[in-house]
């Protein structure tokens, strides 16, 4: 039948291609920083991988779970405090640690120090990057550097 030529000719192929894209979701109580965030991915990101950088605000850590699971992201960076909220990004990471199943490769963005940031999130199993400052080039490259592998492998098509 013509259903049959029509399969035959790699079309799925191509679409499965495109579900490849590596989805990336960052969540921000400041637009400002969603913006300068979602542009230096932009400008850092290999052109040779298909990406969607999505930039979602989140006045609250409930919101921030409520995009993740909306999202389901491959990359998400992640704030380290919510204005509105006593919660933090640490209970976010935790909420990822004890629900998410498939493997997302999680940063936390902020302006503090690392160390402070490292020892906010201690305990937790999902982050393994801290984004303190401009240092958006150097975590672009971690996920997207092809002689990784094992547990932090990179993401590519």
């Amino acid at each position: 039948s013509g259903r049959a030529a029509w399969k035959s000719t790699g079309w799925e192929a191509g679409v499965n291609i495109l579900a490849r894209k590596v989805k990336i979701l960052i969540v921000d109580d400041r637009g400002s920083v969603l913006e300068w965030l979602k542009g230096r991915i932009e400008i850092f990101w290999p052109p040779d991988v298909p990406f969607k950088a999505t930039a979602v605000f989140c006045g609250w850590a409930d919101e921030a779970i409520e995009a993740i699971k909306e999202y389901r992201p491959d990359i998400l960076l992640l704030n380290y405090a919510f204005r509105g909220d006593d919660k933090t990004g640490a209970d976010v990471a935790r909420w990822i640690d004890r629900n998410y199943r498939a493997r997302m490769r999680v940063a936390v963005h902020s302006d503090r120090a690392e160390d402070e940031l490292r020892e906010l999130f201690k305990g937790t199993e999902c982050v393994k990057h801290f984004i303190s400052g401009d240092r958006v080039k150097e975590f672009v490259e971690a996920c997207t550097r092809k002689e990784h592998a094992g547990a932090d492998a990179p993401i590519t098509p």
